[in-house]
C-alpha cells in the first residue's frame, strides 16, 4: 500500500477509535483530529463537488507524494502518483501507480511533459485534470503528503529497519547491502534513489513499498498519547486534501469494508531520452504504450462502474 493511503487509514482509524472510546481523552483527541482535518482542507476552486461519498458510490482518490522537504527545497513535483478506487459493493480497493516520468499532455500548459510536473505547474488542480484527461476517468478527491511528512513519521516511531539488496550512495549517505537501521532522513533518501538502481524508477518504487509497509505496520500499532499527538501534528503540517472532516468521517464509516481487500497495479512504460523535438534534449522520460494506457483506463472505469 502507498504511504499516503496508509496515513489516510490511520487518520480515520484514530478518529473512529477516539470517538468510540467515550472518554475525556477520547473527546480531546477527537477535537484535535477535527482541527487537523480543517487545517489540511484545501478545496479546489472551479471543480464541481463530487457527491459519491454522500451517496456511497464507487470512489476515486488521487494520492500524491510531493517532492519537497525542508533540507532540499524542490519544485513540488508529484513523485508518487496513485489512484485509489474504493468500491463499497465489491468491497475492494485498488491502487494504480502511474510512472512519475510518464510523457503526457499537461492540461493547461498546451504541451507534453513528465506527468509529475503538472503539480509544480498548477498544484493539485492541474495534477487532477491531467490525470483525468490521460486516463479518461473522474478523480473525486485527492490527498497529498510532502516528503517532510514521511521523514517525520519515521522519526516519530524511532526509525525503521530495512533489508537493502545492493550497496549504493545517496545524498552522501552510504547504504550497505543487508540489514540497515534508518532514521527519517536516511529512509527518505533510501526511497528516493533511482540512478544507481538497475531497475530504475521501478526499483525505487519497490523500496518505497518496502518502507511503506514497515512504516504502516508501526503506525497502526501506535497506542501512546505522545505518538498519537505526534502523528496528528505531522499530518497537519505536511498533508493537504479537499476532503472535509465530515467526508472523512463518512468515508471510513461507509467504505471500511472496501479497505479489507486491496489490489495493486503498476502502469508499465519504457525509457526514452528527449531529443529536443519530443521531450527536452537529454532528459529521461517514460513512454506508456496506448495499449497499456487504454487497459488501465478500462480497468479503472470498471472499478468505478462507469462501463
Amino acid at each position: 500500500m502507498s504511504l499516503v493511503k496508509k496515513i489516510i487509514i490511520v487518520f480515520l482509524v484514530l478518529l473512529t477509535v477516539v470517538v468510540a472510546s467515550g472518554t475525556a481523552y477520547g473527546i480531546k483527541v477527537y477535537f484535535q483530529v477535527e482541527n487537523v482535518a480543517h487545517s489540511i482542507h484545501r478545496p479546489i476552486e472551479g471543480r464541481q463537488e463530487a457527491e459519491v461519498i454522500e451517496n456511497t458510490e464507487p470512489l476515486s482518490l488521487l494520492l500524491l507524494g510531493i517532492a519537497n522537504d525542508a533540507r532540499r527545497q524542490t519544485d513540488y513535483r508529484a513523485n508518487t502518483i496513485m489512484i485509489a478506487t474504493l468500491n463499497p459493493v465489491t468491497k475492494k480497493t485498488t491502487l494504480t501507480s502511474i510512472p512519475r516520468d510518464a510523457y503526457v499532455e499537461i492540461v493547461g500548459q498546451g504541451y507534453e511533459d513528465k506527468i509529475n510536473h503538472a503539480h509544480s505547474f498548477g498544484g493539485a488542480k492541474m495534477m487532477i485534470e491531467t490525470v483525468e484527461q490521460y486516463l479518461n476517468v473522474p478523480i473525486h478527491h485527492y490527498f497529498s503528503l510532502n516528503m517532510d511528512g514521511m521523514a517525520d513519521l519515521v522519526d516519530a516511531i524511532g526509525g525503521i529497519t530495512v533489508e537493502n539488496d545492493f550497496a549504493f550512495t545517496a545524498e552522501d549517505i552510504y547504504f550497505e547491502e543487508g540489514i540497515l537501521d534508518l532514521d527519517g532522513w536516511e529512509a527518505l533518501q533510501y526511497t528516493r534513489m533511482r540512478k544507481e538502481d538497475p531497475e530504475g524508477d521501478y526499483g525505487r518504487q519497490r523500496r518505497q513499498r518496502e518502507v511503506t509497509e514497515i512504516l504502516a505496520n508501526e503506525l497502526v500499532s501506535l497506542s501512546s498519547v505522545m505518538r498519537i499527538q505526534d502523528l496528528l501534528t505531522i499530518i497537519g503540517e505536511n498533508g493537504e486534501t479537499d476532503l472535509t472532516f465530515s467526508q472523512m468521517s463518512q468515508l471510513f464509516a461507509q467504505y471500511q469494508a472496501a479497505l479489507g481487500t486491496v489490489e495493486s497495479y503498476q502502469m508499465a512504460g519504457s525509457d526514452f531520452t528527449g531529443d529536443g523535438f519530443r521531450g527536452e534534449y537529454g532528459i529521461s522520460y517514460q513512454e506508456v504504450s496506448p495499449e497499456e494506457q487504454q487497459a488501465t483506463s478500462q480497468r479503472l472505469k470498471s472499478e468505478l462502474t462507469l462501463d
